[in-house]
């Protein structure tokens, strides 16, 4: 008999800006696949990622919760088991949970992203594991040995991957421009887009009667840029026809340092030209092999009982305010992300203006899937729910806390960028349409209006009112996040004896 409970594909593609894409308003054609998907989805205008990089925003996606809260903010962290996942949720509640990652910060450090999945599929790492093709064949002897095999070798390897993603010195030695080429081909650090989507897309195309949560992390659009040829040369021509790009890509593929290290000064315009076309290549090719399960979940088997969610966990700096990668700040560039959902039975698009957190991908989900708990803290489910845009908070906030890895290395090579750049210092965005305050610790706020000036160009120091207003509700967020966390994470408490904290606690949604 079929269930009642909505099957989920939850499908996040690392590194994506939402200013590439056709339906946010890209006009170069990358994006033909997923612009046809949003046609017939809810489409999130201003979709604001939690934090600007993978571990943080991963672990906000997964528990519901800001990184001020969950802690999870370092390589070297793990989830609170404090915090129930997604995949917990899931499990407990029935549903087959399965996992088909290309990221190895979320598929291979023992940070907890993997609690509650039954299956779960890398491929990044040395070791890659993806699922049998025999289907329900018993194995043979050889691929007996080679599961074996696989064992032995992943034992030796898992510590040297946990080595290079939370030790700075190992990290550093990583980077040497001769063993970039090793690690980024060898170690699959990109995984393999094209195998596990086909592997996600065969698996809907078999699932059974039992409802199904399933996990899809792409790589496609993070550094190294090496697509194949017809995308370079639809969107980065250059490469192929003047030898001075082509260089220039070439060597900037093995500076794994330069991927992220602030810049001095802006780069030359043929090279920033070449980084971005060769992004937009990146978004093209990863677009283009999405087909393959857009596809599948188009057919009315899926269409009429499968939520479908497309989300960026950050964007990416390609050069803006001389940031390259994803390890400092909260620009648009970095947390601007694409973010669309298909529900069940949906045939029409429908677009959000309101500026939301993709943070309540959580609640969504789970009030989709009409999962319940006694464990969520904070609200209904209804009232942090993307199905109900207009029930959302209408202040937002995105937070950035350097990684330490990161820092060691400016420290090391860039000395002089440290103060510069407040490098070592935490960042917070809040939003409350159509301003974005970003306040940067021990140093300024600064206030833009993100509808009009997404590139963050015009500081508008005049409206004094409008910042103080919003630093108060940032430090009301802090003192919120502070109260809500884990008692093992909190530390002092926020003070709970003070009305106008209490008040903002209320008016913030966290407390009755």
């Amino acid at each position: 008999m079929k269930n009642h409970f909505s099957n989920v594909v939850f499908i996040v593609l690392d590194t994506h800006r939402a200013d590439r894409l056709g339906c946010y308003g890209y006009s170069r054609g990358t994006s033909p696949n997923i612009d046809a998907f949003a046609q017939k989805a809810t489409l999130f205008e201003n979709a604001i990622a939690p934090a600007q990089w993978t571990i943080p925003t991963h672990a906000s996606m997964f528990s519901g919760e800001y990184p001020a809260t969950h802690h999870t903010i370092q390589a070297g962290d793990a989830l609170s088991e404090d915090f129930p996942t997604l995949a917990q949720y899931f499990h407990k509640t029935g549903y087959r949970t399965i996992g088909f990652c290309n990221n190895p910060l979320v598929g291979l450090l023992d940070n907890g992203f993997r609690r509650g999945f039954q299956e779960f599929y890398n491929y990044g790492g040395t070791v890659p594991s993806k699922p049998s093709t025999n289907g329900h064949q018993p194995p043979t002897l050889f691929a007996k040995i080679h599961a074996q095999y696989l064992k032995v070798i992943d034992r030796i390897a898992t510590p040297i991957q946990q080595a290079v993603a939370t030790s700075p010195e190992v990290f550093q030695l990583v980077l040497n421009p001769l063993l970039v080429p090793l690690w980024t081909r060898y170690a699959n650090f990109k995984g393999d887009t094209l195998a596990s989507i086909r592997d996600t897309a065969r698996h809907v195309q078999h699932w059974d009667s039992q409802p199904q949560f399933v996990f899809l992390n792409l790589m496609g659009t993070h550094l190294p840029y090496a697509p194949p040829k017809k995308f370079i040369q639809s969107f980065a021509p250059a490469v192929l026809d003047e030898p001075e790009a082509q260089d220039f890509i070439q060597t900037y593929n093995t500076q794994a340092l330069h991927w992220l290290l602030p810049l001095e000064k802006p780069y030359p315009a043929l090279e920033a030209q070449t980084l971005n076309d060769m992004y937009d290549a990146e978004v093209a090719y990863q677009d283009h092999l999405l087909h393959q399960l857009l596809a599948t979940l188009e057919q009315p088997e899926h269409r009429d009982n499968t939520v479908v969610i497309i989300v960026g966990d950050h964007g990416e700096m390609l050069g803006e305010h001389q940031i390259m990668g994803h390890g400092i700040g909260v620009h648009q560039e970095l947390v601007h992300v694409p973010l669309m959902i298909r529900f069940p039975g949906q045939e029409t698009d429908h677009r959000v203006k309101k500026a939301v957190s993709t943070m309540h991908i959580f609640h969504t989900l789970l009030d989709v899937a009409g999962i319940n708990s006694d464990k969520i803290n904070h609200g209904t489910l209804s009232g942090h729910s993307l199905k109900n845009p207009d029930a959302l908070p209408e202040i937002i906030f995105s937070e950035a806390y350097t990684p330490i890895t990161l820092l060691k290395i400016i420290q090391k090579y860039s000395p002089n960028l440290m103060n510069s750049f407040h490098c070592a210092s935490p960042r917070w965005a809040v939003y409350n349409n159509p301003y974005k305050l970003i306040r940067t610790e021990n140093a300024y706020d600064n206030l833009f209006n993100y509808l009009e000036d997404p590139q963050e160009k015009d500081h508008l120091a005049s409206k004094t009112d409008c910042m103080k207003k919003m630093g108060t509700e940032l430090e009301a967020f802090l003192a919120a996040a502070k109260f809500r966390g884990s008692e093992s994470l909190q530390g002092s408490a926020a003070n709970l004896e003070d009305e106008d904290v209490l008040n903002r606690l209320r008016g913030l949604g966290y407390i009755e």
